[in-house]
């Protein structure tokens, strides 16, 4: 069961749509939910700090502590407007030591939900979530920029290799997965399939025993097609409400590498996506 859920606010003006799914995503599961809200400061190298003045530093502390006030408004907002039981945790750093943070909360938590990076403004998103899915231990649930649907996991698509992080995410994905109505398990053939049985049969016959009706599906990309292609295009077409996968590479002295199916898949996702590594 999903009873505690971790949430990191964005920070900006206007909607943050990645708030709004987690509240209803509680909502839904009768969670609570904790929000975490940072106030950003400059992550300067020392040998550039003499560069800027105390007034601009302080200036630049003072609007990170604005919008964290303003993440941190609006979200209580939209908790008490459905009624969950909500806190909220405050916390100061640069982007990566915020993150740092964050994915070590994260290992205390049932679910961690992060925004996706916006590809036209520069934002800590990314690090973040590269931070959960690494150090954490758990699954991160993230959001796409332009969510606009609440919470659903009526239809699920699991995109399955039958590796490790793949296995890892189904079983982080089971307390959702028992809650839909439609699972899809879906093969993307990359021409590397060894012969014998049809890959994803086992998962199919492994979920059928939680009893789960589960429709397995072999996808052959066309010639101008990528994996990803393929998943959006099915995605849109079965019209899924979430997605699991595995959170493909590794991280090593900080420098987060995800694999380009992975990377790929965050930067052009159109519905949440529940990852485990």
């Amino acid at each position: 069961m999903i009873k505690d859920i971790l949430v990191s606010l964005g920070v900006g003006e206007g909607v943050d749509a990645t708030s709004d799914y987690a509240v209803s995503a509680a909502a839904a599961l009768g969670a609570h939910l904790t929000a975490v809200a940072v106030s950003y400061d400059i992550d300067i190298p020392p040998v550039y700090t003499e560069a800027f003045s105390t007034d601009f530093l302080e200036a630049q502390r003072a609007e990170g502590q604005r919008l964290a006030k303003l993440a941190v408004d609006r979200f209580g907002e939209a908790a008490r407007a459905v009624g969950i039981t909500a806190e909220v945790r405050s916390i100061d750093g640069t982007p990566g030591g915020a993150a740092e943070q964050i994915g070590a909360m994260a290992r205390l938590f049932d679910l961690a939900i992060v925004g996706q990076a916006d590809p036209e403004r520069m934002g800590p998103e990314e690090v973040i979530a590269e931070a959960v899915l690494f150090e954490s231990g758990r699954s991160l649930l993230l959001v796409p920029t332009k969510q606009a649907k609440p919470f659903s996991v009526r239809r699920i698509l699991v995109a399955w290799d039958g590796g490790r992080a793949s296995a890892r995410a189904v079983a982080e994905a089971r307390p959702l997965v028992e809650k839909a109505d439609f699972v899809e398990v879906v093969v993307v053939e990359t021409g590397k399939s060894k012969p014998g049985r049809l890959p994803g049969v086992d998962l199919a016959e492994h979920l059928s025993r939680h009893e789960k009706n589960v429709e397995l599906r072999r996808l052959v990309p066309a010639s101008d097609e990528g994996i990803v292609d393929v998943l959006l295009k099915e995605i849109a077409e079965r019209d899924i409400d979430l997605v699991v996968m595995g959170g493909y590479g590794h991280s090593r002295l900080r420098e987060f590498v995800l694999g380009g199916v992975t990377r790929d898949m965050l930067e052009r996702m159109t519905v949440p996506l529940l990852l485990a590594h």
